[in-house]
């Protein structure tokens, strides 16, 4: 603002002039003190001052004439001297709060004496943003690609970054349309159409775009093309904005390339050219995975080879395994019947003989108790023979006194003759006593006969009843005999019973093993077939994978023989300790893979 005319004018009209002015003004003194402020100034720090009391708590626009300006400053004494010394318009911004000012500070003087100050104030808001803004857009022009067009696409100018990339100079860009930098299909397309007609319509277009610079170039830009609004909010122009990332896209292809090889199974492909700095690493890390994968696959394969070796002596081995489980499983059950078939009949021979033990130890009593008879018998017979003895001494005795008796008799008749008539009487009764005693003798020879048949006949029978104990002795001895062995038979049976029970049960128990083995034996050859599919699968799918130095194509070899299989699975106790040893299971990394081509540790198995 210019001040000097003011000088000339009396105070009341310089008020009044100041009052008029569309300017924030504010006088003070050379003490630096507030003496005026004019409406404008006064209304523009009503609006500011709750921002400004953020800072100055004390601040009120109602108190600011008669105030010093230090208030404003942090610093006053540089601000003191700075005023001191100044002989014309200086202009400075300050910020307080949250508001930034504008000041332009015109000393006022009376020849070389300065009289006061006029500060014009401003919100210095505004000017910075567009200082900002400035600043952004030159930091822009530095760092992007810029260009700008018409809205109908017509290039009106281009910073050096875009002419470099593009190739061009500006005089061969300005007037031409945008579509020299893309390709004749897409110019013609309703693509392109579309594009221009949404920025026309305001609306922004950001992607990665492929152009064509000069002599028909490919280029790959990272751009927004930005519709500019005139005040009234229509389009004006369309600024793009943009950056050169060729490098990058022709990187990403290279890159895609790779990894669509690698995703083939073509494992021979590297990336050989340096790609931008800031992604060159993953290049790097590109190759060295597929060194490694390369690598890896190589043992794969001669693994899955190995493997498939292996699987089918395994196969072989399970099946043959197999048929003479199942064949074990055979003999065993018809064993197990035989055993319980034997079982029985053992247990009938224990019972039978268990019987026969009980027959015999009667037949034993009966035997004893026929001896005891027999013993009774004989003695009896003894005392029969020596009653007849007694008896035959008795009979002797009557024939002794039927004799005398005879003879008594006798002379009772010659005694009786003797004595004539009157013996008469006498001789009847001596005639009928020698008559008695000769039936008297005759009766006792008759006794004596029978008695001697008899004693002869008991004598016989003493002796057969002898004979008899003594044969019944003997049977008794060889019934006794026959007892032990039977009662040996019956406890021998029992005990092979038992025994038997015992064999049968453990045969039955073999045979429930012998099931469960065969019906593993049936899942372990159904897990190696699938175990061997799998592996063929494998071996299928390591054949998409090509590897420079050609790999190793997994062999399928015939199967072996069921009877080389079978010896080497019926004597597994002769492996020697080498291939034992070979047997064991590894796990140092790598070497597992070559240690699985030794044939020795499949013939182990």
């Amino acid at each position: 603002m210019s001040i000097p005319f003011l000088r000339n004018i009396h105070a009341s009209q310089r008020l009044a002039a100041l009052d008029a002015l569309h300017t924030n003004v504010m006088v003070a003194d050379a003490k630096l003190n507030i003496t005026y402020l004019n409406p404008e100034l006064t209304q523009f720090l009503r609006e500011a001052e709750a921002d400004v009391k953020r800072e100055l708590p004390r601040f009120d626009v109602d108190k600011l004439i008669g105030s010093n300006i230090d208030i404003f400053h942090k610093n006053p004494s540089h601000q003191r001297h700075m005023l001191a010394s100044l002989q014309q318009t200086h202009r400075a911004t300050i910020t307080v709060g949250t508001r930034s000012f504008d000041l332009v500070v015109t000393p006022l003087r009376d020849g070389n004496i300065t009289t006061g100050f006029v500060v014009e104030w401003a919100d210095a808001k505004e000017r910075l943003l567009n200082v900002d803004y400035a600043g952004q857009i030159a930091a822009v022009h530095r760092s992007q690609a810029v260009i700008e067009f018409k809205i109908d696409g017509t290039i009106v100018s281009a910073n050096d970054n875009f002419l470099k990339v593009m190739g061009y100079s500006l005089s061969e860009v300005v007037g031409k349309h945008h579509s020299i930098f893309v390709e004749p299909a897409m110019r013609e397309s309703s693509e392109y159409r579309q594009f221009w007609e949404a920025l026309r319509a305001g609306r922004f277009q950001a992607s990665e775009y492929r152009r064509f610079g000069k002599n028909g170039r490919e280029l790959w830009i990272q751009g927004s093309y930005n519709p500019i609004l005139d005040a009234n909010g229509k389009v004006m122009k369309v600024v793009k904005y943009a950056t050169d990332v060729t490098a990058r896209v022709n990187a990403v292809g290279e890159l895609g390339a790779a990894l669509s090889d690698l995703a083939g199974g073509k494992l021979g492909r590297r990336i050989e050219q340096p790609l931008p700095p800031e992604i060159d690493q993953l290049r790097i890390d590109f190759n060295q995975a597929v060194n490694g994968l390369e690598d890896a696959m190589q043992q794969v394969k001669s693994a899955t080879a190995t493997i498939g070796d292996g699987m089918n002596e395994i196969n072989t081995a399970a099946a043959d395994l197999s048929q003479r489980t199942e064949q074990q499983a055979a003999s065993l059950e018809e064993t197990v019947a035989s055993l319980s078939e034997i079982t029985k009949a053992v247990n009938d021979t224990a019972s039978d003989a268990n019987k026969a033990n009980q027959a015999t130890a009667t037949a034993l009593h009966d035997a004893e108790n026929g001896g005891t008879v027999v013993s009774k018998a004989v003695a009896a017979m003894n005392e029969i023979e020596a009653s007849s003895q007694q008896i035959n001494q008795i009979i002797g005795v009557i024939d002794e006194i039927a004799f005398q008796t005879n003879l008594l008799a006798l002379n009772a008749g010659v005694e009786a003759a003797r004595a004539g008539e009157a013996g008469k009487g006498f001789a009847v009764v001596a005639q009928e006593v020698r008559a008695l005693a000769q039936r008297s003798a005759e009766a006792a020879k008759e006794i004596k006969g029978l008695i001697t048949t008899s004693s002869r006949q008991v004598e016989s029978g003493v002796q057969l009843a002898r004979a008899s104990g003594k044969s019944l002795e003997e049977i008794v001895s060889r019934v006794q005999e026959v007892s032990a062995l039977v009662s040996e038979i019956a406890r021998s049976a029992k005990q092979q019973a038992g025994t038997l029970r015992e064999v049968s049960t453990a045969a039955d128990q073999m045979d429930k093993v012998t099931q469960q083995n065969a019906a593993m034996v049936e899942e372990t050859t159904a897990a190696a077939r699938n175990l061997s599919v799998e592996t063929e699968g494998l071996a299928n799918l390591m054949q998409r994978f090509e590897v420079t130095g050609g790999g190793h194509t997994p062999r399928r070899s015939a199967a072996r023989p069921a009877g080389k299989a079978a010896v080497s699975l019926a004597a597994p106790a002769k492996a020697t300790p080498a291939k034992a040893a070979a047997a064991q299971p590894r796990t140092a990394g790598n070497n597992a893979l070559k240690a699985a081509h030794a044939e020795d540790s499949w013939e182990a198995f």
